[in-house]
């Protein structure tokens, strides 16, 4: 039985016509994508640059102009007929010749001191009052320019003025000899100088590339542009680019709903009033300034169709030639299979157009039959010895089967005892009392439990995986965090030193407050590597009461002032501080003269109540800066830092020994005492021996006692 005709497939000639015009297909659309993603590019940003050069052009010649209006009227101003001018026809004279070397300039005027116009072109406005006016406000101080909007020019029309209703003012104060003011210079330029500026610089830029040239005031109103856009606001991100400094060029979509390319630059100089802040933008459609480049693409493809219809008909008639050998041959093959088995060979194919590539596939062929032949009747035999080789091996697969189902639920069991061991080791981690934390030798959390998670404030999703370091730890000691567990890393045994004690540590909370903490670190060895655990209890109601014990220890509980052992801590520092500073410190010896009789005669209760308000006028009549604290009973010491000389010590006694004279109300009596003060001063050089200080200023006070006793004697 012949066998069943195969599917009808391409032929060769068609595959290989297909093929090459896919060739150029793919390459003509390769040269597009290029085209489109350089070429474009690069014609976009020569764009740019060319509106942008542009903009800077007409930036810097607007400069240009408005500088050299503020420099005549620097000019001007400086003058011996401006400043020293007599009569209006002898001004007038000098503001008319400049104006006849500078035509723009639509006025000239100079006003008094009050604000009447002393002198001026042609006369115009000479005696009106212009006091008003921002230009003569502003230029009353120093040079100033500024432009103004229609509605704040004056109803007056100028002579010289191409452009009556736009006018730029350059002003500046005119001094006398003696540096008086004696007016104010002021120079109105007309607005035709920047429209023939556009007309002869910028003409050939807008006929070539049709590029439309904005300057827009601060406002955002277009006071030079094309046609029907004066006056009009402006809108656009170049806009305020621009406002804010920048100079560049940009892609963007203005209000008519077109894409440009848009130049933008600033006029004038930040913080100089002389000079003026316009934004200047030169804009181009897009489609315009890239049309080169959109020809471009349009002739590689139209090259890129016609090489490609060329190319399709050479490789339809190459194939054709190169194919027909090959289909005899197929033919052949067809033949040979329709033919009976025992036909083992193929005909040659002797053809006068064949070619030496066909004629050895035909002898290949024929060879690979006759070894096809001796393989099928190896392959028989071995078929028959496969069949009982693989039913052995079908029973030891048997075997094999059973003995791993059998291992798989051993597995199976150790999975699950694993699995609850983990869960019992979960419910005692979370239900501690301290905050655990499990890290790996790079210092990444990978356990942490509710504890933690209520003591720091990070859930445990949040942390595992993280660095522990990058979230508790302060700036000042992650890099000795890092050092010690590169310690802990390297050290195979765990025998480290922080290991199996505990350290308190100061670390940072979620929030950011600071958290003191008693850590505990342990070693744990594992197969993959090791992991270190921590436990972490809370320390802060024990630093809290420290902290208040100390505080109590340091000051003087009747007072609130520091005490003698606060004082004798004070004392050295202050002396280092005057030494590194170089500046004088002194020490007040104070004690209250006849206290003991104010004890004595109305008990224990009014004196302590006498020595909290001596303590508080002593307090508040020294600096916040001084340290104030009792020694014992009446005694007090003064310490005052930062002193230039030894009189500051000395005035601020004085100011003292008032305050302390005042009588003072007691609950059930009133009582008027007096107060030695001993001085004792240390100056940067001197020895830093805390206990010759105290004794000079106490030997000072006893001194200062004895003085006073004598004269209430003689008294």
């Amino acid at each position: 039985m012949p066998p069943p005709s195969p599917t009808t497939r391409p032929r060769l000639t068609t595959l290989v016509t297909v093929g090459v015009s896919a060739t150029v297909l793919l390459t003509v659309l390769a040269l597009l994508i290029l085209v489109d993603h350089f070429a474009i590019d690069y014609a976009r940003r020569e764009a740019e640059q060319r509106l942008q050069q542009l903009s800077w052009q007409m930036r810097d010649a607007l400069n240009g102009v408005v500088r050299k209006a503020a420099g005549d009227v620097q000019l001007l101003s400086e003058l011996p007929r401006i400043r020293e001018g007599r009569s209006p026809a002898e001004v007038r004279q000098v503001l008319e010749s400049l104006q006849k070397t500078f035509p723009d300039y639509a006025w000239i005027g100079l006003a008094t001191v009050d604000g009447k116009v002393f002198a001026a072109t042609q006369g115009v406005q000479e005696g009106v009052d212009i006091s008003a006016r921002d230009w003569f406000k502003a230029g009353r101080q120093k040079i100033n320019a500024a432009d103004y909007p229609p509605t704040t020019l004056p109803g007056t029309k100028l002579p010289y003025n191409a452009d009556p209703w736009r006018f730029v003012d350059a002003s500046g104060p005119v001094l006398g000899a003696d540096g008086q003011l004696r007016g104010v210079l002021c120079v109105r330029m007309s607005w035709g100088w920047a429209r023939r500026m556009v007309q002869t610089v910028f003409a050939p830029a807008s006929q070539q590339y049709s590029a439309d040239i904005f300057v827009v005031r601060s406002d955002g109103v277009a006071i030079l542009g094309p046609q029907g856009m004066e006056d009009k606001t402006i809108r656009s991100d170049s806009m305020e680019l621009a406002a804010n400094g920048a100079n560049g060029a940009l892609k963007e979509t203005w209000a008519d709903g077109r894409d440009y390319l848009t130049g933008y630059a600033r006029t004038g100089t930040p913080g100089d009033p002389a000079t003026l802040s316009w934004t200047i933008l030169v804009r181009q459609p897009e489609s315009l300034a890239l049309s080169g480049a959109r020809a471009l693409e349009h002739q590689i493809l139209l090259l890129g169709a016609i090489l490609g219809a060329v190319m399709a008909l050479g490789a339809a008639a190459l194939a054709g030639r190169l194919t027909r050998p090959l289909n005899a041959l197929s033919r052949a093959i067809e033949d040979r299979l329709a033919a009976p088995p025992d036909a083992a060979t193929l005909p040659d194919v002797r053809q006068t157009d064949s070619y030496h590539e066909v004629q050895v596939l035909s002898r290949a062929l024929n060879d690979m039959l006759r070894t096809e032949q001796q393989h099928l009747d190896a392959l028989r035999g071995m078929n028959e010895r496969l069949e009982s080789t693989v039913a052995e091996r079908t029973r030891e697969i048997a075997r094999k089967a059973l003995q791993l189902e059998r291992a798989l639920a051993q597995e199976h069991t150790t999975q699950q005892l694993l699995q609850e061991r983990a869960a019992e080791l979960r419910a005692i981690l979370d239900n501690a009392h301290d905050a655990f934390i499990a890290l790996d030798p790079g210092g990444v959390v990978r356990e942490w439990n509710l504890q933690a998670e209520c003591l720091l404030g990070w859930k445990r999703t949040e942390v595992i995986g993280q660095p522990l370091a990058a979230m508790l730890l302060p700036p000042l000691l992650r890099r000795a965090y890092e050092r010690d567990m590169r310690q802990l890393a390297d050290s195979s045994d765990g025998a480290a030193p922080v290991l199996s004690r505990r350290v308190e540590l100061m670390l940072h909370n979620r929030s950011g407050q600071e958290l003191p903490v008693e850590v505990s670190l342990a070693y744990v060895p594992r197969s993959s590597g090791h992991l270190f655990i921590a436990f972490l209890h809370d320390i802060s109601e024990r630093k809290s009461l420290f902290a208040s014990m100390e505080a109590m220890a340091l000051n003087d509980t009747l007072t609130g002032l520091p005490n003698r052992r606060a004082l004798m801590q004070a004392l050295p520092e202050a002396l280092q501080r005057a030494n590194r500073l170089r500046q004088s410190c002194a020490v007040f010896f104070l004690d209250l003269d006849r206290f003991k009789q104010v004890n004595d005669r109305y008990g224990h209760e009014e004196g302590d109540e006498l020595l909290r308000q001596f303590a508080q006028r002593v307090r508040g009549a020294v600096r916040k800066t001084d340290t104030v604290g009792r020694l014992a009973g009446d005694e007090f010491v003064v310490i005052l830092e930062m002193l230039h000389s030894d009189a500051d010590a000395q005035e601020a006694a004085d100011k003292l020994l008032p305050a302390l004279q005042q009588p003072f109300v007691l609950k059930t009596t009133t009582v008027s005492l007096s107060a030695s003060i001993g001085i004792a001063i240390h100056h940067p050089d001197d020895p830093q021996d805390i206990e010759v200080l105290l004794g000079r200023a106490d030997r000072a006070m006893y001194r200062h006692k004895q003085h006073g006793m004598q004269q209430r004697a003689r008294r």
